[in-house]
Order: C-alpha cells, then sequence, then structure tokens
C-alpha cells in the first residue's frame, strides 16, 4: 500500500492556488490610474446626450445640480477634474467631473 505524503499535498494545494492567482496577477501590475491617463477626454454629445458642463444641457432629464461627480457611476477623479464612468458608454474615455448625461443616476 502507498503512504500518503503530507508534503507532497502542501505542494499540490500550494501550487493550484497559485495558478488560480496568475488571471489576478495582471490587476497588480497595471495601475487603473496609468490605464485612465491613457484614454482620451469624452467631448460633448459622446455619447448619452453628454456635456462636459452640466449646465448647459439643454436635455428635458437634466435638473439642476446634477452632475459627473454626483452620479452613481462616477468611479473617482483622475486628474484635473477629469475622472472614469463606470457606464459601459464611457469605458473609452474619461468625463468631466462636471459634466452630466442622460443616464445620470444620484449616489445613494
Amino acid at each position: 500500500m502507498s503512504e500518503h505524503n503530507p508534503s507532497r499535498r502542501v505542494f499540490l494545494r500550494t501550487a493550484a492556488l497559485g495558478l488560480a492567482a496568475v488571471p489576478l496577477a495582471r490587476f497588480a501590475t497595471h495601475s487603473s490610474r496609468a490605464q485612465a491617463q491613457d484614454l482620451p477626454k469624452a467631448e460633448d454629445g459622446h455619447a448619452l446626450d453628454y456635456v462636459n458642463n452640466a449646465a448647459d444641457s439643454e436635455h428635458e432629464k437634466y435638473q439642476s445640480g446634477q452632475k459627473c461627480e454626483s452620479c452613481a457611476f462616477w468611479a473617482g477623479e483622475e486628474a484635473d477634474g477629469w475622472g472614469k464612468c463606470r457606464h459601459p458608454q464611457f469605458s473609452d474615455v474619461l468625463v468631466n467631473a462636471e459634466g452630466w448625461c442622460n443616464t445620470y443616476a444620484p449616489k445613494g
């Protein structure tokens, strides 16, 4: 009969955990800030009736005081008032903290 080698079990368990962690390593090596700096800034009309200055919006849904930085989709400022938006339509650009689009959702 064969004996079970506990050190072999530990090795196999550690190796399996290591392999499972490999896909997550890209998050540890790439800074989201560096990636965000590579994104272009959204221009008025980019998507969803977006404007860089909420006060310029003429959309019927716009209400005074609504802006990207107070929206549930706002992911935070990256630099100089520009930041990432979690809405899929804005995944390829930075939006202005003072901006607005018609999917505005108050934080809550």
